[in-house]
């Protein structure tokens, strides 16, 4: 009677259906091994590039018999690991490889499979050794040889599988397989694609491990957060290396970089959901109204039973790695894909992020029943995309049985249940962006009502006249305005107009008040300032002083060659002329440069002023510097740019300190280049420099007070106060504009660029 054949094609139909590429197809024989109870797997790659590559892989699990190979390993897709709560011997793992589709990864990447696996003896396992064996199992399988055959039951007759059982003393278990030649020869980008991918094959430890104390003041709704279903646990590791070796260029992202902390913990048992969403602690330094939620809610009967737990970082101003970048979902401590690769969207932050607009955060006003923080019309613009989020969502086969893996192992089949964990999650992640939208909105509302003020204050006052003083002395006047208006209100009857005014008043004064708590909270570090500024003032004549020395010691010199007979002294006599001419041109180029930082001159009208010319007589005063690290400088300013009107003490004070820092860090036989333009209606200014680079998410912190990095001192650029970029951003400030760290030109390593409104 006839009766199905196969034909050996199958394993070539199946492999390209079920396994979508390398990465996966290495992600299943990796879960092989941690099912076989292994603590570590290690990926070697050699000659992946050329038609003799090797791809090993080899693990110290509890091994395979004969009989488990046959009935495992031969079998598509077996029902060795099948069972409703079927387990790892050992440590009791959850099974994750139930498919049965692991030699078909085996298929996907190579065209013979060598194995050698030595079965765990049962007896206790060591600590250190692991599981002991007696029993060896060397296999080889032919898929070229398969294929030539025409129907899979040839294959017994066939040597295109062979197995050879033997004995070879007490040695530890475990499973090698060794896959050549590879169907593909690797180029670097598919390297670098393969190593996007399982560079979070498993969480990042920063994910999963308690938070550091020092990381947030808060505590954090988890712990250690539940990353697989085992009864014993045992730890599990992938080490890759040869030409599969992981790069050092991305360091994995870390909690002390976050903004925001997102935790979510969702009891299946229990019904029960928890949220807490936190500011990190350098989020609370900077804004001090910067408060944590917490929801906790019994899950509506209605709600699909899921259990899981999340850890989600968030980053305000700058993103993460590229390898990091995204929340991923992993299951049993393996991650699934395609949930957060850069062109996956499943949280469809990208979509909100490219066509965010005025409005509130629809998901949260739906959720009106458990009193969230009130919204407010213009959250929606605070929403960023993936590269701004690195987090994992951790889904267990206990908590999450009835979700199902598509047939190529790509993604869950969509349900009820994953739906509720995306809602849930993206829930959580917009609950921190109305919370960071309410915390920073204000503060950032504030500066820019100050930096407007500053602005207009800069176009009215008067040529000899700051800025700030003009500012409170126009508030004075308002002030002195709605106090005589109250007044004749009160006298003319009117008590309501006199309420009105006084009102004003207060809020006129208070303006005050904040205006001068911000000069008092200066006044100690200037005062510093002043003294060395004054000591200065009293050096510049010394300066001067010596110059003149100079000049008249070269002028005795030149008479001295001139009155002797003996050629060779009078050469020597006026080189060392020559020289003191050049010392007392230092000199006084240099006391120039003092001067205008210290004369009377300096403050006493602001004016626009030819930028080029101030920063190459700045640039003077640091020649002995460049030359001594054998550095340049490259001005690429237009000769007919002006500045904004400013004091020229102000301007030489801000480019000195910019144009000195640049030079101190450049390295040795650095480079610097200072650069300026006017567009969109601002006079920006640029400072670039080689060497050391400033990590742009941390670079706020170098523009507080006495933060200085030098530790030795420099001949001519001195050690360093701290109080450079301090001093600098408040002279800025004075006219309403910006400093800030930014993106370098090519061959740079740190920029920093000044913005000022040109009126």
């Amino acid at each position: 009677m006839p009766g199905f054949s196969v034909d050996t094609k199958l394993f070539r139909e199946l492999g390209e259906l079920l396994v979508g590429r390398e990465s996966t197809a290495l992600v299943e024989l990796i879960k092989n091994s941690y099912d076989a109870d292994a603590t570590k797997v290690t990926i070697f790659g050699e000659r992946i590039s050329t038609p003799t590559g090797t791809i090993l892989v080899s693990d110290n699990g509890t091994g395979m018999t004969e009989t488990e190979f046959a009935n495992g390993f031969l079998r598509i897709a077996g029902r060795s690991k099948s069972g409703a709560n079927a387990r790892s011997p050992w440590f009791q793992r959850r099974y994750t490889g139930e498919k049965g589709v692991g030699r078909l990864a085996a298929h996907k990447l190579a065209r013979v499979i060598e194995i050698v696996s030595r079965r765990w003896d049962g007896t206790e396992r060591d600590m250190v050794d692991g599981f002991s064996a007696t029993e060896e199992l060397k296999a080889t399988i032919n898929w070229d040889k398969i294929e030539a055959l025409e129907t899979l039951d040839q294959i017994e007759n066939s040597d295109a599988v062979s197995i050879k059982i033997g004995v070879d003393g007490r040695r530890q278990a475990g499973t090698a397989l060794k896959l050549s030649p590879l169907r593909k020869h690797w180029s670097d980008r598919d390297r670098e694609q393969f190593l996007d991918e399982v560079a979070t094959l498993t969480p990042a430890l920063s994910l999963i491990e308690p938070l550091e104390p020092s990381v947030t003041t808060i505590k954090p709704l988890l712990s250690a957060l539940k990353v697989r279903d085992e009864l014993r646990p045992g730890g599990f590791e992938v080490d890759y290396s040869g030409d599969l070796a992981l790069s050092e260029s991305e360091l994995p992202a870390t909690a002390e970089s976050a903004s925001w902390i997102i935790e979510i913990d969702c009891n299946k048992d229990l019904r029960r959901l928890r949220i807490l969403v936190m500011p990190t602690r350098r989020t609370r330094t900077e804004f001090s109204n910067a408060e944590p939620f917490v929801v906790d809610r019994i899950l509506e009967k209605t709600d699909p039973a899921v259990g899981f737990q999340a850890r989600i970082f968030q980053r305000s101003n700058g993103s993460w790695p590229k390898r990091y970048q995204g929340v991923r979902v992993y299951f049993e401590g393996f991650r699934v894909l395609p949930y957060g690769d850069i062109r996956d969207d499943w949280l469809q932050l990208d979509r909100d992020y490219r066509s965010r607009g005025h409005s509130e955060l629809g998901r949260l006003r739906k959720r009106l029943d458990w009193e969230l923080p009130a919204g407010n019309e213009k959250e929606l613009l605070a929403v960023q995309g993936n590269t701004a989020f690195f987090g994992a969502v951790l889904l267990t086969r206990s908590g999450a049985d009835e979700l199902e893996m598509l047939v190529n192992r790509e993604g869950f089949v969509p349900s009820e249940q994953f739906d509720f964990i995306n809602d849930t999650v993206r829930l959580a992640i917009d609950l921190q962006v109305r919370l960071r939208y309410a915390a920073t909105s204000e503060v950032k509302q504030a500066r820019q009502i100050t930096k407007e003020r500053q602005q207009r204050a800069a176009q009215r006052a008067a040529t000899n006249q700051a800025p700030t003083a003009y500012n409170l002395r126009e508030l004075h006047q308002v002030a002195r305005q709605s106090l005589d208006k109250a007044r004749v209100a009160i006298s003319s009857g009117r008590p309501e107009a006199a309420q009105a005014e006084l009102i004003q008043l207060e809020e006129n004064l208070q303006s005050a008040t904040d205006l001068g708590d911000e000069v008092i909270s200066e006044a100690t570090m200037f005062r510093v300032v002043a003294s060395l500024g004054l000591e200065q003032a009293a050096f510049v004549h010394e300066v001067r002083s010596l110059a003149l020395t100079a000049q008249a010691l070269a002028d005795a010199l030149e008479g001295l060659a001139r009155e002797t007979t003996d050629e060779a002294v009078a050469t020597r006599l006026r080189a060392i002329s020559a020289e003191m001419r050049q010392l007392r041109e230092r000199l006084r180029r240099n006391a120039v440069y003092l001067a205008d930082v210290t004369g009377v001159e300096g403050r006493k009208r602001r004016s626009r002023q030819a930028l080029r010319e101030r920063v190459e007589r700045v640039l003077g005063f640091f020649e002995t510097a460049l030359a001594r690290r054998g550095g340049t400088v490259e001005i690429d300013i237009p000769s007919d740019l002006q500045t904004p009107p400013l004091f020229p003490a102000e301007l030489v004070a801000i480019v000195s300190n910019l144009l000195s820092n640049a030079i101190k860090f450049m390295g040795e036989a650095g480079r610097v280049r200072v650069s300026a333009d006017v567009s969109s209606g601002k006079f920006k200014m640029r400072f670039e420099n080689t060497g050391d680079k400033v990590d742009l998410h941390e670079a706020e912190r170098w523009f507080e007070p006495f933060r200085s990095t030098t530790t030795s001192v420099d001949e001519a650029l001195g050690q360093g106060m701290g109080l450079g970029l301090t001093i600098t951003r408040s002279l800025i400030d004075e006219y309403g504009g910006t400093i800030r760290f930014i993106t370098p030109s090519t061959g740079y390593a740190t920029a920093i660029e000044v913005e000022f409104p040109r009126p």
